[in-house]
C-alpha cells in the first residue's frame, strides 16, 4: 500500500477530514472519538506503521487496528444463524467471458464452494460482480447466511482473508446503499464502527464482499430501474476493484435488451472495468431431499419420498423446491403419525395441479389450528380460531407489512392487528389474549430482530401468499379505496399477483365486476402510476378465466405480462406494454389497438391465431437467432417477424398487412453479436470476441470492426494480461446504441452513420 492511497483510506474513517494530520512522517488521527498516533515508514516498498512499538504493514493496520474486522467477524458468527440441518446443493457457473469465452454454464456438484473461490479470487482492475439466481424458495438466502457464517469462522481461524456481509434490502423498490449497508452493519450485525465510505475502502481492498439479497422484484425490467441504477452507481464507486454478490431471479444480463444494460453500464461509466459471472441454483432432486431428511430425524426418507413422489411425480414442487421441501418434513415429523395422514394430505395437494400451492399452505394451516391452537382455559380441545380465520389474521399481518414497507412487524404493531381482528370477529377477551400469545408461535412465522422483538412471515414466498389473499378480498368485495392504497405502494410480485387472482376464483366473486372495478381504478390515475401497472397485472390474470368477450383499456402491463397467457376473445385498448415474451402463448381472437410495446421475444412456441395489432408502436422484437438473439427495430421487419408469429399488423394509412421486408443485413447481424459480448463485461480481449462470433470472426474484424472504431462505438485499450492481442472497450452509451440500431431499418451503414 501506497502512501496516497493509505491517507484516502484513513480520510474515510476519521471523525472529520480536519482530524488527519499525516505530516513528517507521523499520524495522528481521531476516530471514533480515539486518538491514534503512530509513525509511518516505507519499507522495501510497503508503508509500514509502527504503533505502541509494533511494526504492522498498512493494509492489516487498516483491517485489524481500524476497521477491525475479526469484531465483525465474531458479530456475524453471533447475529446471523446459519439454516439448521443445511443442504449443500448443485448449480451452474457461468464465468467471467475472458476466463471461460463460451456463453454456456457449467455444472458444480457444491455451489457453496463455488460460490467461496469466484468470491475469493479477485481480478486485477476489475470489479468482479457475481449473480446468484434460482426461483423463489430455492434458497439463495439460506447460502448466503450459510457462506457468511462459514467465512467468518475461517478468518477467525485465520484461514481466510475476506468476510462476506449478508445486506437484505427487503424488495426495497426506491433504494439508497448507502442506508442500506449501514443498516445492515448497525441493525442486524450489531457493528457501528465502519462509515459507508469506510466500508467501500474496505471493498476495494478485497476483505469485504457485501451480498446484497432481495432483487428479485427489482432487476426486472420496470420502468423505474431505480435498483439497477444504484447497483451501477456503487460499482462506478469501487473504481475497477472489489467483489460484489448479488442474489436474484435473473441475472440482468439474461434480458435481451441494450435498453436494459443501458441502466446499469450508463451507470458505471466508461472509466471502470466490470465483469459479470453467474451462480444459479439446482432445485433439490432426490438425493438432496434424503439429505434433508435424514438430517431432520426422519427415519426412512426414501418411503417419505415415494409416498410423495407416486402422486405428485418426483419433479413436483413439493419435493423439489427447498422451502416446501421443509414443510413437507416438518408436517411428516410433527403432525403425520400413520401413513393415512401423510396419503391424505398429498391427495389434497394433488387435487388441483395449478394451485397446489394453496392446498399445500391451507393443508399447513389447518392442521396448525387442529392441533395446536386449542383452548386452554375453557372446553378441552376446543379450537381458538377456524381455519379460516387463521387465513384471514395472517392476511392482515401481511397487508399490514406491504403497507409499511417492511418483512416484519413489532410486536406492539402485532398486537395492534390482533386487536383488530378480534374486535371484527366478536372475540371474548379471553380468546384475544390466546390469540396475542399463539401468533408468536404460529407454524408459518418467525421471531426475529435483536431479542426476538420482531415478528415476520418464515418465507417470503408466505407473506405474498398472503398479500394477494388480502387483495384478492379487496378486489372481491369491491372495498376500491383500501385496495387502491395498497396497490399505490408499489409493483405487486408476480406471485402476489397469481394469488389474488385465484382467491377471486376460488370464493366465486364475479369476474366481470372485479375487472370494472380494476378498470375505474386506472381511468383515474396518472399515467406513472403503480395503480395503473398493478391494475394491468390484475386484469391480465383475470381475462384468462371464463370466456366471452371482453376488454381492457388505458393500462400498463408488467415485464413478462404476456407469457405463457391463454386469452380468447380479449380486446386491449391504449394501453402500455412493458418488455414480454410470447414464449407459451396462446392467443386467439385478440385485439390489441392504439398500444405500444418495449420489446416482444418469440422463440417459436407461441400460438396465435386471428388476433391483431391495429395502430400499435412497437420499440423493438427479438427472435431466436443461430444460438442468440436477433433484435429487430425496423418497423417493416418488426411487422414481418409479427406475422410470422400469427399476428394481422393493420396500420391506420393503409388497413392492411405490410409487406414482409428482408432480414437486417449481415454487417448490422454481426455487430450485434459483438455488441451482446459486452453484456457480461465492459472491456474483452480480442481473442474472446473472436471465440463469441465463431466463424463469422475474420470477416468481422477486417469489414465492422474498423467501422466501429472509426465512428468511436468502441475503442483499443491496453491489454495488460498474456500474450499479445487487442483488447476492446464500449466508448459511447447503451442508451445510445439502442437508439441508433432503432433507426438504422437494418442497415449496418446507416447504424454507423448515427455516430458521425
Amino acid at each position: 500500500m501506497q502512501f496516497d492511497e493509505f491517507r484516502r483510506i484513513i480520510t474515510c474513517f476519521a471523525d472529520d477530514v480536519a482530524d488527519v494530520d499525516m505530516g513528517h512522517g507521523e499520524l495522528l488521527v481521531q476516530i471514533r472519538d480515539e486518538t491514534i498516533t503512530a509513525r509511518l515508514q516505507q519499507d522495501a516498498g510497503d508503508l509500514v506503521v509502527e504503533e505502541g512499538g509494533e511494526r504492522t504493514l498498512a493494509s492489516s493496520w487498516i483491517v485489524n487496528r481500524v476497521a477491525r474486522l475479526p469484531l465483525l467477524a465474531d458479530r456475524i458468527c453471533s447475529y446471523i444463524q446459519p439454516p439448521e440441518n443445511f443442504v449443500r446443493p448443485s448449480g451452474r457457473f457461468l464465468d467471467q467471458p475472458d476466463k471461460v469465452a463460451a456463453d454456456d454454464d457449467r455444472y458444480q456438484p457444491d455451489v457453496v464452494e463455488t460460490l467461496t473461490k469466484a468470491l475469493g479470487r479477485g481480478a486485477p482492475e476489475t470489479t468482479d460482480l457475481v449473480y446468484l439466481t434460482s426461483d423463489a424458495g430455492e434458497g439463495k438466502t439460506s447460502i448466503i447466511d450459510y457462506l457468511a457464517v462459514k467465512q467468518a469462522r475461517a478468518y477467525k481461524a485465520r484461514k481466510a482473508s475476506w468476510l462476506l456481509v449478508p445486506i437484505a434490502l427487503g424488495g426495497r423498490t426506491f433504494l439508497r446503499f448507502d442506508d442500506v449497508v449501514v443498516s445492515a452493519l448497525v441493525n442486524r450485525l450489531r457493528f457501528q464502527l465502519l462509515y459507508y465510505e469506510a466500508f467501500l475502502e474496505l471493498v476495494r481492498l478485497g476483505v469485504l464482499v457485501p451480498a446484497f439479497d432481495g432483487f428479485e422484484e427489482m432487476i426486472v425490467e420496470a420502468s423505474s430501474g431505480e435498483a439497477v441504477s444504484a447497483l451501477g452507481n456503487l460499482v462506478s464507486r469501487l473504481e475497477s476493484s472489489g467483489t460484489l454478490l448479488v442474489a436474484a431471479r435473473k441475472a440482468y444480463f439474461d434480458y435481451p435488451s441494450f435498453r436494459t444494460q443501458a441502466r446499469l453500464f450508463d451507470s458505471i461509466g466508461s472509466t471502470g472495468a466490470v465483469a459479470f459471472g453467474r451462480v444459479s441454483l439446482n432445485r433439490w432432486d432426490k438425493s438432496a431431499f434424503y439429505e434433508y431428511a435424514r438430517l431432520c430425524g426422519v427415519r426412512s426418507p426414501e418411503r417419505l419420498f415415494g409416498a410423495v413422489a407416486s402422486s405428485l411425480t418426483e419433479e413436483h414442487p413439493v419435493l423439489t423446491r427447498a422451502v416446501l421441501v421443509k414443510r413437507l418434513v416438518r408436517l411428516a415429523t410433527d403432525f403425520f403419525d400413520t401413513e393415512e395422514d401423510l396419503t391424505g394430505f398429498v391427495a389434497r395437494i394433488g387435487q388441483e395441479p395449478q394451485d397446489y400451492f394453496h392446498e399445500f399452505v391451507a393443508g399447513l394451516v389447518e392442521r396448525e389450528a387442529q392441533y395446536k391452537w386449542l383452548d386452554t382455559s375453557g372446553e378441552p380441545g376446543q379450537v381458538i380460531l377456524s381455519t379460516e380465520e387463521h387465513h384471514e389474521l395472517l392476511a392482515m399481518l401481511a397487508i399490514e407489512m406491504w403497507l409499511s414497507g417492511t418483512d416484519d412487524l413489532r410486536m406492539d404493531v402485532v398486537a395492534i392487528v390482533v386487536d383488530m381482528f378480534a374486535m371484527s370477529k366478536d372475540k371474548s377477551p379471553r380468546i384475544t389474549r390466546q390469540i396475542a400469545e399463539r401468533i408468536k408461535q404460529h407454524a408459518l412465522l418467525v421471531r426475529g430482530g435483536v431479542g426476538q422483538t420482531t415478528l415476520a412471515f418464515d418465507h417470503d414466498h408466505f407473506r405474498l401468499f398472503y398479500l394477494g389473499q388480502a387483495l384478492g378480498r379487496m378486489l372481491g368485495e369491491g372495498d376500491t379505496g383500501e385496495l387502491r392504497h395498497a396497490i399505490e405502494k408499489a409493483a405487486i410480485p408476480t406471485s402476489g399477483v397469481r394469488e389474488t387472482v385465484s382467491f377471486v376464483k376460488r370464493n366465486g366473486y364475479p369476474v366481470a365486476s372485479c375487472l370494472e372495478r380494476l378498470q375505474r381504478l386506472a381511468d383515474n390515475e396518472m399515467p406513472a402510476s403503480f395503480v395503473k401497472e398493478n391494475c394491468g397485472a390484475f386484469g391480465l390474470e383475470l381475462l384468462g378465466i371464463g370466456s366471452g368477450p371482453r376488454e381492457l383499456r388505458n393500462m400498463i402491463f408488467p415485464s413478462g405480462a404476456l407469457e405463457q397467457k391463454e386469452l380468447d376473445d380479449v380486446t386491449i385498448i391504449d394501453s402500455y406494454f412493458h418488455p414480454s415474451s410470447l414464449v407459451g402463448s396462446r392467443l386467439a381472437n385478440c385485439r390489441f389497438k392504439k398500444c405500444t410495446f418495449e420489446r416482444l421475444e418469440r422463440e417459436g412456441s407461441e400460438s396465435i391465431a386471428k388476433s391483431f395489432m391495429e395502430d400499435c408502436q412497437i420499440a423493438s422484437v427479438v427472435r431466436a437467432d443461430d444460438g442468440g438473439q436477433l433484435a429487430l427495430f425496423d418497423p417493416e421487419q418488426m411487422h414481418r417477424e409479427l406475422h410470422h408469429a400469427g399476428f394481422r399488423i393493420v396500420e391506420a394509412s393503409t388497413r392492411e398487412e405490410t409487406p414482409p421486408p428482408s432480414d437486417p443485413d449481415p454487417e448490422l447481424r454481426m455487430a450485434q453479436r459483438f455488441l451482446r459480448a459486452f453484456l457480461r463485461a465492459n472491456a474483452l480481449n480480442e481473442g474472446t470476441i473472436r471465440k463469441k462470433l465463431g466463424v463469422k470472426a475474420n470477416e468481422f474484424f477486417v469489414s465492422v470492426l474498423p467501422a466501429l472504431l472509426d465512428v468511436g462505438v468502441a475503442t483499443e485499450i491496453t491489454h495488460k494480461g498474456r500474450g499479445d492481442q487487442r483488447r476492446l472497450k464500449l466508448s459511447v452509451p447503451m442508451s445510445r446504441i439502442e437508439e441508433a440500431m432503432s433507426s438504422a431499418g437494418g442497415r449496418f451503414d446507416r447504424f454507423v452513420d448515427s455516430f458521425r
